[in-house]
């Protein structure tokens, strides 16, 4: 790069996401499955979508892993099986994408309900 030479940062790339997602700030726990003496971990939530969600945490080489994580939509409480499609490492903590493993039509409706209300607001 040369002097005078401008970097552009705010490019948008295409967004290919199946689902809307919305920001879904929460605190919350989660297990690596199939680690042995798996500790719990402490997690924030930064997104979620019918597809899955997004946390941050501590916790770093969770590439690929299972987890098992517990969360709140409205009223219900969750507990749900998420492989981890991407890692991202922040400043002092790590972002994690995971999809949801397995169908389940009243957590469909719990998150489309979320969703549809926070894009209208």
């Amino acid at each position: 790069m040369k002097p005078g030479d401008v970097m552009l940062f705010n490019k948008k790339s295409k967004n290919n996401r199946m689902y809307p997602r919305v920001d879904f700030f929460q605190p919350s726990y989660f297990i690596v499955e199939n680690e042995e003496n798996s500790p719990t971990n402490e997690c924030w939530f930064t997104n979620i979508s019918l597809g899955g969600l997004a946390f941050e945490s501590d916790r770093d080489n969770l590439n690929e892993s299972v987890v098992n994580i517990l969360y709140k939509i409205g009223p219900q409480l969750r507990k749900d099986r998420l492989q981890i499609r991407f890692t991202r490492k922040l400043m002092s903590k790590w972002r994690y994408g995971c999809q949801f493993i397995s169908p389940d039509e009243r957590r469909n409706e719990l998150i489309s309900q979320f969703v549809v209300q926070k894009l209208n607001t």
